[in-house]
């Protein structure tokens, strides 16, 4: 499995690369677009997995999702950061997670402009480029980077920038680089202590899950329970953190600030 994982991250990776500063760009809702590598790129991972693993689920972002009574069910954003993509911002990540009876077993998240891979298999630990990467030691507010994402639509708006002005006022520094995937990469080495996001799909979440998990991190939604992946309608507020970190996070949700945005909803 892995050996296929990695050929197919690379392969749709260049892929990417290939459309990139030159995609055509279309309306998808409110605030969001598609490019046509978005679409080139899912039907190309769709079309690998089908010829290896004919029976196995997929749930990808851009297609109808058919449930095939499958043990295993895949998971992809074939193009994480498509508003840096659409304007030719080579920032955004290829990822992939796989499940086995709900559990997940398998994750790859690419960076194919910077040339890493990350890749997770349960129990193994997390490599990137080969060699294992741990999470940051940070355990206090003013050594920790925190990254967010700011979502654009309209009901989160104002939870999203709460967030992300007390991260910077209390933390020794906030970031949103606009790639929910590649933001939890980063802290699964290191390069960030921590992550959080209102109402995640579950293509946005799931390699980045098992990457941080085995990297010795944790994540959890906002109430701190662990996040149970389903379907394509599902949403999640996610923290995810180096783990040292984790009870903090959760304790400034409660916070005078912060305890006015709403932990059980996602839907936005």
């Amino acid at each position: 499995m892995k050996e296929f994982i990695l050929e197919v991250a690379k392969e749709v990776g260049e892929l990417a690369m290939e459309y990139l500063g030159k995609a055509k760009v279309s309306d998808k809702g409110p605030k969001d677009v598609i490019t046509e590598a978005d679409l080139a790129v899912e039907k190309l991972i769709i079309k690998k997995i089908r010829e290896k693993y004919p029976g196995h689920n997929i749930v990808a972002e851009e297609s109808t999702n058919k449930n095939s009574g499958s043990r295993y069910r895949w998971y992809i954003d074939p193009i994480d950061g498509t508003h840096n993509y659409a304007h030719g911002d080579p920032n955004f990540v290829v990822s992939i997670g796989v499940t086995e009876d709900g559990e997940l077993k398998y994750a790859c998240i690419n960076f194919p402009y910077m040339k890493d891979m990350y890749y997770a298999e349960k129990g193994k630990g997390t490599e990137l480029n080969g060699k294992k990467v741990r999470v940051s030691r940070a355990s206090t507010p003013d050594r920790a980077m925190i990254q967010l994402g700011i979502s654009p639509l309209k009901d989160a708006i104002d939870d999203s920038l709460k967030l992300f002005r007390y991260f910077t006022v209390h933390y020794l520094k906030a970031r949103d680089y606009g790639y929910t995937a590649g933001q939890m990469a980063f802290v699964a080495s290191g390069k960030a202590d921590g992550y959080l996001k209102i109402g995640q799909h579950p293509w946005d979440v799931a390699a980045g899950i098992l990457i941080i998990e085995e990297a010795g991190g944790k994540v959890t939604d906002f109430k701190g329970n662990k996040i149970k992946l389903g379907g394509k309608s599902e949403l999640y507020n996610l923290v995810a953190s180096n783990g040292l970190l984790h009870d903090q996070l959760l304790k400034e949700l409660d916070s005078k600030e912060l305890k006015s945005i709403d932990k059980n909803k996602t839907w936005y």
